[in-house]
């Protein structure tokens, strides 16, 4: 619709230049104007006049000056001396234009056809009758003067490669909005907006005007960053402005369009203290009351929308108290017109009396010139086809400075350099604030002050702040302060673990794997660093590119280490309790559990690699989050919260393969872990605490890349919650596995001596640790009383057993022999059948039975051979499996006691055979392992006087009654 309005204007433009141009040759050939010499000089007159028209209070209005100005220049006995056109007349005819471009056209053709030669064109209006007019007047080599058309029009238009001037005769007093531009201009600089929008009607009248205002805003380094327009509707376009977050808002349309405008403006409401809205101040008297159908608001909603906005309009008149070209004072001269005009008033009076002026200083001017030449009688000769007196009147025209009653009187470019007022709109009422002077471009402000709904000038847009979503300074000392204590933690441990290598309960943990496990951990708590540089901490231009990276590497190879050593021991563990055909002699070494942990970590630089070389991660920032801020003090505040991230073209596709490869070797550690959960093994000292580590990493680890990935628009969230993860992991790892070796340590000084172990693996129930370790003689002495009270217990038990039997024969003689058969099925024996087999031998086992005393003679181990009968197996059972399960596992020999077959002498065997014990007294058998063996501890224990002692050992027929603590002495 915008673009048919527009083809139908400049169709219609076309049209009348065409008849102005038959019109033109028509005056030529059949009229010629009546020469004249001396005496009046004519004008042409165009005013809309007629009352049943909108704009003829302008013409009504304006004629009441006209003829003020023309009496004071024709009376010789004027206030002032008549120095302005001496001894000549001015005289202007008025013809009515009713604002139409035909009856425009009409009376000016009749004018320039009948009567004198016509010097000038004073008129029109409207911009129907102007612009035609302004557009053929040069044909006519004569000038045309406007007095209240404002509006603005491009003086150059190309022809071909050359720029033609379309109105070369055209001058206006009236300042256009051109120069209404400018005035706005002027605010913009002194609130210090730098952005605005613009909304126009789509008709070439607006659409001019927007167009002047965008390039001279764009001139002075104002953006327009919305360009809105609209021919009918102004919906889409009021909704545009609302999408494009502007705060000052010009507007260019007419007054009935002004009120469909603002009630789109209320619903939409953009309205209020954060927005300013700028329009033409020539909209008539409380504008916005006036009866509209075309809207669905009331006037109350429009002028809730209205409240507060600036108009730009003409100056009616200076307010400067100096006298003008006609001897009065501006004041003055109202006072003369308010007695002249009646009940009539148009606001471009100021400028038609002005205008009079204008055209008398001009021609006074060509008279002189011309009578300096000699040559006054051309003036007076004048026909339409003397194109010399038109230039002169032009260069007159250019060189007008004069002070008149709205102010100095300058023209530029045919444009009058006038002066603006800015009025705003305050408690019903629109108040001049603020005059405009485009002979100085100076803005000066009135006693009445822009009053802002928010207290201030609203800013010319939302003020964007944005803010990067960083760690929070509290947050990251507190866990770097963690992490820093975590890596003094583990080089402590690292210095105990070298120191005390050698010591017999370290290197029974394979302290080189221990290194691996410290190592890790040492880098993943450097890894809490990493976490929590971002630009909060590093500033908001550093690229994090290689902190990403540097996160990705430590977090990859330090989980790798610490948990690919603790599974490697743990998957040796595993394999030595659960394979119960290994060979005996067979050993799994330290390089092998290395082997494992080296391929664990190629397997991640293969990743790491590939993804750097392949996808490498860029620094980026996404925007997480708007928000406005509600506090008085920031009017019209959004603050964009951003997030500065790391990424690759396929982020996660990477992440998925590291936490598929990671998964599945926590889901394996798992299951070793659950595999030897029941395993109690003192010289296996960490193999226990190493199982917890491994729970805990696996449940930490999936808690923490489950709620990274929740809260990860979160810095602060995500990196204390994946810091407290990789801490607890860490710090729980290390502990569990160094400080019961620190704290044993600093109990036993002495771990360096020989610890005799036995364990065992039982999926059924838990092992209550069968092993036992006895580091001095005393702690044998404490077991052995011990022993002694049992015995005591038993044969008080033994005595109560045979009462019981007693009584069971008084009561039943017959069938107590029976009964007890039947109990005899069972594999605890009991003293009735030991009374039918005649009883058994009373057995001695306190620790007098086991007899030291010197002696040199040494008898061989191998003669002293001696079987001893399994207590877990019954003569009806078929025995132990074909395979006992033996392993040499760092020095130390694990596997259960040795079962035998059942003994074939019931008697007690005696053997004297010099003591092979250690230094805590404990036997050493030939089948104890040699691996790892750091001391000799099969040295024979001596008495004072260097003799070796000599041991004597009852072995009882029944290894029922074989104390347990006596058992792990023969086994």
């Amino acid at each position: 619709m915008a673009h048919r309005e527009t083809q139908r204007s400049h169709t219609t433009a076309r049209i009348s230049r065409i008849v102005m141009f038959i019109m033109h040759w028509i005056l030529i050939m059949f009229t010629q104007p009546r020469p004249i010499f001396g005496g009046n000089i004519h004008i042409t007159g165009l005013f809309p006049i007629s009352r049943d028209i909108r704009d003829g209070n302008i013409g009504r209005g304006v004629l009441p000056a006209l003829n003020l100005a023309v009496d004071i220049l024709n009376d010789p006995k004027g206030r002032e001396q008549k120095t302005i056109l001496q001894g000549h007349r001015l005289v202007m005819s008025e013809n009515d234009t009713q604002c139409k471009m035909a009856v425009g056209m009409q009376a000016f053709f009749e004018s320039l056809g009948s009567g004198p030669p016509k010097f000038m064109i004073f008129g029109g209006a409207c911009p129907s009758v102007t612009t035609p007019i302004a557009e053929s007047v040069h044909f006519w080599n004569i000038v045309q003067l406007s007095y209240a058309d404002t509006t603005p029009r491009p003086r150059q238009k190309k022809d071909g490669e050359a720029e033609k001037d379309l109105y070369p005769n055209f001058f206006s007093t009236v300042p256009s909005e051109n120069d209404i531009g400018a005035a706005r201009i002027k605010l913009f600089q002194r609130f210090n907006w730098t952005k605005a929008a613009t909304i126009h009607q789509n008709t070439p009248r607006f659409s001019l005007a927007q167009t002047t205002q965008v390039n001279l805003a764009v001139e002075r380094g104002i953006n327009i960053t919305v360009k809105a327009d609209f021919a009918y509707d102004p919906l889409e376009a009021v909704q545009k402005i609302n999408s494009s977050n502007a705060r000052i808002i010009m507007g260019f349309f007419d007054e009935d369009m002004a009120r469909k405008v603002f009630c789109h403006v209320y619903h939409q409401k953009l309205y209020g203290r954060t927005y300013v809205w700028l329009l033409p101040g020539w909209y008539s008297h409380r504008w916005w009351t006036r009866p509209d159908n075309s809207t669905t608001c009331t006037p109350q909603q429009l002028f809730i929308a209205l409240k507060g906005y600036i108009g730009t309009d003409i100056l009616p008149l200076s307010t400067r108290s100096e006298k003008t070209i006609s001897g009065w004072t501006p004041a003055e001269y109202e006072a003369l017109y308010n007695a002249e005009r009646g009940t009539e008033y148009s606001v471009f009076h100021g400028y038609a009396y002005d205008g009079v002026w204008v055209m008398a200083k001009a021609l006074d001017r060509v008279l002189r010139i011309l009578k300096d030449q000699n040559d006054e009688e051309s003036f007076w000769k004048f026909d339409y086809k003397n194109s010399k007196i038109a230039n002169l009147l032009m260069q007159a025209m250019n060189e007008t400075n004069f002070m008149g009653v709205t102010g100095p009187v300058q023209f530029r470019g045919g444009e009058r350099l006038g002066c603006t007022m800015h009025k705003q709109l305050q408690d019903d009422v629109e108040v001049k604030v603020a005059e405009y002077y485009a002979v100085t471009d100076s803005l000066n402000l009135t006693e009445n002050q822009f009053w802002w709904e928010g207290g201030e000038p609203p800013r010319d847009e939302i003020e964007v702040i944005e803010q990067f979503l960083t760690v929070s300074s509290v947050t990251f000392i507190l866990t770097a302060s963690i992490a820093f204590a975590g890596i003094l933690m583990s080089i402590g441990f690292l210095i105990f673990n070298m120191k005390h290598r050698n010591q017999r309960y370290i290197k029974m943990s394979s302290p080189f794997l221990n290194n691996l496990i410290i190592l890790g951990g040492i880098l993943t708590y450097f890894s809490v660093f990493l976490l929590g540089m971002d630009r909060g901490t590093m500033g908001p231009t550093v690229s994090l590119a290689n902190i990403c990276k540097a996160r990705a590497w430590c977090l990859c190879i330090g989980f790798t280490l610490a948990f690919g050593a603790m599974f490697s021991k743990t998957w040796r563990v595993h394999r030595i309790f659960t394979n119960v055909r290994m060979k005996r002699k067979q050993v799994i070494k330290d390089h092998q559990l290395f082997a494992i942990v080296g391929f664990l970590l190629v397997v991640d630089l293969v990743i790491l690699v590939t993804w750097e070389i392949v996808d490498s991660l860029q620094d980026d920032v996404k925007e997480i989050f708007k928000e406005t801020s509600n506090r008085p003090e920031e009017l019209d505040v959004l603050y964009i919260y951003k997030l500065a991230v790391c990424e690759s073209r396929n982020t996660m596709i990477w992440l998925a393969i590291i936490y598929a490869y990671k998964g599945v070797l926590l889901i394996f550690g798992l299951f070793l872990a659950w595999e030897t959960r029941h395993v109690s093994i003192p010289a296996l000292n960490d193999s226990k605490y190493i199982g917890m580590s491994v729970y805990n990493i696996t449940i930490m680890c999936c808690l923490g890349v489950s709620l990274s990935f929740v809260i990860q628009d979160n810095p602060a969230a995500s990196h204390g919650l994946v810091s407290i993860f990789i801490l607890f992991c860490a710090t729980i790892t290390l502990t569990l596995v160094f400080v019961p070796k620190v704290v044993e340590l600093r109990i036993n000084p002495h771990a360096n001596e020989r610890i005799r172990v036995v364990g065992g693996l039982d999926k059924g129930r838990p092992s209550p640790g069968n092993a036992a370790s006895i580091t001095s003689s005393a702690k044998v002495r404490i077991i052995a009383e011990e022993n002694t009270d049992l015995r005591k217990k038993l044969v008080e038990s033994d005595k109560k057993v045979k009462e019981l039997e007693d009584e069971l024969f008084k009561l039943v003689p017959e069938e107590a022999p029976l009964l007890l058969r039947l109990d005899s099925d069972s594999d605890v024996p009991t003293h009735s059948l030991s009374r039918e087999n005649g009883g058994a031998k009373p057995i001695d086992l306190s620790p007098n039975s086991v007899h030291y005393h010197p002696s040199t003679t040494s008898i061989p181990s191998s003669q002293l051979e001696t079987k001893i009968p399994n207590p877990d197996y019954s003569e009806e059972t078929e025995g132990p499996p074909e395979e006992e399960m033996y392993e040499n596992y760092g020095g130390v020999w694990l596997g259960p006691p040795g079962a035998a077959d059942k003994p074939e002498e019931p008697d007690i065997f005696n053997f004297d055979y010099p003591c092979d014990l250690n230094q805590n007294g404990t036997m050493q058998q030939d089948s104890v392992a040699e691996v790892h063996r750091t001391y000799d501890d099969k040295a024979p224990l001596r008495t004072p006087d260097s003799s070796p002692i000599r041991c004597v050992m009852e072995i009882p027929q029944s290894p029922y009654e074989i104390p347990s603590f006596l058992l792990n002495y023969t086994n």
